[in-house]
């Protein structure tokens, strides 16, 4: 066995609804993965929306005009997505199952300091930016550590950190039996989202949709975008799926491209 397999370490737990796989190479690769999956750990004791005693589920418990106190890290969160909504024109919504009327006039839920006060009743649900943010944070954690390769892989959200890039296959939207294309992923982030999830049925309802749309997205359609940052590799999926807009403004904005996109209807 070589030294540099002897010091790799790869493991795998459900976390983040999902099942969450780091891998790490170099001296420190086992306590290095430990203390990454501590800090997604924390991450989802703040933001699981799943939680009534995580930031996001007092908030989603509290009353209209009730300001709820927050970490600086769900506070850090909930402001990129905020201003993800405003530039993106509400393509990217982390309100969930409450009607949001266009001419309601300001915002919904405004941050105030260390706390976060709804102006009407609303849920939030952070999600797949959430989920990002994990990923970064377990980045940051290695980035502690004497090592080489690194990689944590979300449920398709994934970046990497090393001197050797990783190789990963992209997969076609609602069938993950087949390889669209294989990419190499070296110091940047990933991140997948279908419409339908990784089976789509015939006629089930899509996950993604925008409320600007006549039409809703077809099942069948998917996006994969190359980010420095895993939040905004995930949020950035959205808004492309969202407005159908494979070179959206924002990507650039944010040093992000699509590296794989499907409308669902032609199969390109």
């Amino acid at each position: 066995m070589s030294h540099a397999a002897a010091c790799a370490c790869r493991r795998a737990r459900p976390l983040l609804g999902t099942l969450v796989d780091i891998q790490a190479r170099g001296a420190d690769a086992a306590q290095a993965v430990r203390a990454a999956f501590a800090r997604i750990a924390q991450v989802q004791r703040l933001m699981s929306c799943h939680d009534r005693f995580s930031d996001i589920g007092r908030f989603n418990a509290a009353g209209v005009d009730q300001p709820v106190e927050m970490d600086a890290r769900t506070l850090a969160v909930l402001t990129v997505a905020a201003r993800l909504q405003a530039e993106s024109d509400g393509a990217f919504d982390c309100e969930r199952g409450t009607p949001r009327p266009r001419a309601a006039g300001g915002r919904a839920w405004v941050i105030e300091g260390t706390k976060v006060r709804k102006h009407r009743p609303l849920q939030l649900d952070l999600g797949g930016i959430a989920k990002g943010y994990a990923v970064d944070c377990a980045v940051e954690a290695l980035g502690g550590f004497d090592l080489d390769y690194a990689l944590v892989n979300a449920g398709g959200d994934m970046r990497h950190a090393g001197t050797a890039p990783a190789t990963v296959a992209l997969r076609e939207p609602g069938a993950p039996a087949c390889t669209a294309m294989v990419w190499r992923l070296d110091n940047a982030a990933l991140a997948s989202s279908s419409v339908g999830g990784l089976w789509p049925e015939p006629g089930s309802p899509a996950r993604i949709d925008s409320p600007h749309l006549p039409n809703a997205l077809a099942a069948g359609a998917g996006v994969s975008v190359l980010a420095p940052s895993c939040l905004f590799a995930d949020a950035l999926t959205k808004v492309v799926l969202a407005c159908r807009a494979p070179e959206h403004p924002l990507l650039a904005r944010y040093g992000a491209r699509t590296l794989l996109y499907r409308d669902g209807h032609s199969g390109g």
